[in-house]
């Protein structure tokens, strides 16, 4: 009898522990984890503000074997900040889905939690394409249901998670607006709108107490004027680091501002570009907000940041290095299609602002220069180096040479720079004569198709051959900027003329005889071999003309500005 329960016994026990089996078996576990954020704070300029967290269900047997991982409400709320559920179903969606229809949750089945804390989420086979960041989340939530941790929790801080209190000499005073159960950490404090100059540590100290954050630096003379970011985590990681959701100036995203001390007589825009009467230029626009450019008559500016409304470094054209106005920038939008910051002919209201300094409003209005080139240049020119090189103007050769190389190897000098644009073969013949240059070759500087003189008037440019009789005549339009070989940048202009053949193209470079008293251009039948300076049928001819009533003055002139530029340009490389 005791034989019979000790079976019975065994048995119930074996029951039990199957039991127990097949109940781990269907044990569902959930994980979530946020998608954004992945290394933050991390060195990187910005981090992406939260989008959302991935929330997964994840069934593992009773040997702690991942059997299945489904999503588990992605995109509802909880997994959402709130105000952000349509940006995630408008942006962030599409991904997530094409992420896990592409067999991102399939390919945890089968492992454990060893094995996912091993997978690589960026290559190989782990990888799913386009979806790094998603990958890494799910990747992060399965091991969160797994081992029983919770995902980040969105903040919920409106502005600035340690808004300025108070900036008095060298101590700035912050006051916490973050959770009481945020572990506040500083990691470093960073300069400049893309948060990519951290400030040395041992400049200045920071101090917790009381509800505020003190931030002392050591002489503030070395402070310079701007945005500061400062680096905040939570060192229980709990809660997701502020986000810059919003832009500099309105994001959770801790920052304080040191004025620049400048007045608004002390920033102006000086037709090209902005100007500071002390400071530096640089300093000034790794501190732009925003560069807002309003067309009169219009209702909206176009506006250009450099720090987007979500946190990212954007496509910021309006100005570049040096501070100089781009009035030629075009806006590139996601759809494809293209506009320009400006039009020729219209007037334009365009503010700057930037962190520290005073806002700076001008009026703009933006040139056409191809129009104006044409207009600067009406008149008849002739050969310039026919001109020239006349024997008579010998001295005015000679007198730069001299003053730059002296008495010995001037008079050589000038010879050269007089034979060097006073050539007589190009294209074919010329590349037989000097194949790629390298060794030297003497440029074709005449008009060539039979053309002795050519007037430009307006849109109208016409020739005529050595007897005065008309060679072309054609009306011409701008059809855009084009390069010669790299050397140059010129503006290219087209007949519709059907009859044009070798004048269809006029390729004139920005030259006019108010500035450098010549001009220089080329004609042609296409704009592939017009771009080539020694290749093709041009090869080794650039038209130079001269007006056919230049005075003395302006022949002194252009031998001068001549002589001087290659002069100049001769040193510069022996220097090298």
């Amino acid at each position: 009898m005791k034989t019979v329960r000790s079976m019975l016994s065994l048995i119930m026990a074996l029951c039990l522990a199957l039991s127990a089996c097949c109940a781990l078996a269907d044990q569902t576990l959930e994980g979530d984890a946020n998608v954004d954020q992945r290394n933050y704070p991390s060195t990187a300029p910005f981090i992406h503000p939260p989008f959302y967290n991935v929330k997964l269900a994840v069934e593992v047997d009773d040997n702690g074997v991942i059997t299945a991982v489904k999503d588990n409400g992605t995109g509802a709320a909880g997994s959402v900040q709130e105000g952000n559920e349509e940006f995630w179903a408008n942006k962030n969606k599409a991904y997530y889905d094409a992420a896990v229809n592409s067999g991102l949750l399939d390919k945890f089945v089968g492992k454990t939690a060893e094995e996912v804390r091993a997978m690589d989420m960026t290559a190989g086979a782990d990888a799913v394409s386009g979806a790094t960041m998603v990958s890494a989340a799910a990747q992060e939530a399965v091991l969160n249901a797994l081992e029983g941790k919770a995902g980040k929790t969105f903040l919920e801080v409106e502005g600035s998670a340690l808004p300025v209190e108070s900036i008095e000499g060298n101590v700035i005073t912050l006051r916490n607006a973050l959770p009481e159960d945020f572990d506040l950490q500083v990691l470093d404090i960073r300069w400049g709108v893309r948060n990519e100059q951290i400030v040395p540590a041992d400049s200045y100290t920071v101090e917790m107490a009381d509800g505020k954050v003190v931030i002392a630096f050591q002489d503030m003379a070395n402070v310079k004027a701007g945005y500061y970011y400062v680096n905040v985590a939570d060192a229980s990681g709990k809660y997701r680091s502020p986000a810059f959701e919003g832009g500099p100036a309105a994001a959770q995203a801790p920052y304080f501002i040191i004025d620049s001390g400048l007045n608004a007589g002390d920033i102006s825009f000086d037709g090209q570009g902005i100007v500071l009467s002390s400071g530096s230029i640089a300093d000034y626009l790794q501190n732009i907000e925003h560069v807002q450019i309003l067309a009169e008559g219009a209702e909206k500016a176009t506006e250009q940041e450099i720090v987007g409304h979500h946190g990212t470094v954007g496509s910021f054209i309006a100005l570049d290095e040096n501070g100089i106005l781009n009035a030629d920038g075009v806006v590139k939008a996601r759809n494809g299609s293209e506009n320009p910051l400006f039009e020729a002919g219209k007037q334009y209201t365009v503010t700057v602002a930037a962190f520290g300094y005073p806002e700076l409003v001008f009026s703009y209005a933006k040139v056409d220069e191809a129009a104006a080139l044409l207009d600067a240049v009406k008149g008849t020119y002739e050969a310039l180096f026919s001109v020239i090189t006349d024997e008579k103007y010998d001295e005015i050769w000679l007198a730069p040479c001299v003053e730059t190389l002296g008495d010995e190897m001037g008079p050589m000098a000038a010879e050269l720079l007089k034979a060097a644009c006073n050539g007589t073969i190009y294209g074919q013949e010329a590349i037989d004569a000097y194949g790629d240059g390298s060794q030297g070759a003497q440029f074709d500087c005449l008009f060539i198709n039979g053309v002795s003189n050519i007037t430009f008037n307006g849109d109208q440019i016409s020739g005529v051959n050595e007897n005065g009789e008309t060679v072309f005549s054609h009306t011409y339009t701008y059809a855009g900027k084009l390069s010669l070989g790299g050397m140059m940048e010129g503006f290219l202009y087209e007949t519709a003329d059907a009859d044009a053949g070798e004048f269809k193209y006029f390729y004139m470079m920005p030259d006019t005889p108010a500035t450098t008293y010549h001009l220089e251009f080329r004609y042609g039948g296409n704009t592939d071999d017009l771009a080539k300076y020694n290749e093709g049928p041009y090869a080794y001819w650039l038209a130079a003309g001269f007006p056919v009533d230049a005075d003395e003055e302006m022949i002194n002139n252009v031998i001068t500005l001549f002589c001087e530029e290659n002069l100049a340009q001769l040193q510069a490389e022996n220097a090298a």
